[in-house]
C-alpha cells in the first residue's frame, strides 16, 4: 500500500492563492512554515489533521489509488464551491 506521491500542498488542497508562503517555499513543508510563522494552523494543531500532512507523513496507510481519488474528489468539490479555503 505504499505510495510515492509528489504533490505540493496547493495541488492537494486545490488552492488558488498564488501569494501563499508555501508556494514561495515549495521545498519547505507547509506545516513547517505554519510553525515558523506561528500561524493559527500550528497553534490550533490543525496541521496534524490536515490531508496534506497525512499525505506527506502517513501516506503508507493509504493506497496510491485512494490518495489520488481524494485529490480528484477535492478538485471536483472545489469546482462546486464559492470562494476558496485558507492555506498556510
Amino acid at each position: 500500500m505504499e505510495a510515492d506521491l509528489k504533490f505540493d500542498c496547493w495541488e492537494i488542497m486545490n488552492c488558488e492563492n498564488i501569494d501563499c508562503q508555501a508556494r514561495q517555499e515549495p521545498e519547505t513543508a507547509c506545516w513547517e512554515i505554519a510553525r515558523r510563522n506561528e500561524s493559527f494552523h500550528n497553534i490550533s494543531n490543525t496541521c496534524s489533521d490536515c490531508i496534506v500532512y497525512v499525505f506527506k507523513n502517513e501516506l503508507p496507510i493509504l493506497s496510491t489509488k485512494k490518495a489520488l481519488n481524494i485529490i480528484e474528489q477535492r478538485s471536483i468539490n472545489k469546482k462546486l464551491e464559492v470562494g476558496h479555503g485558507v492555506c498556510a
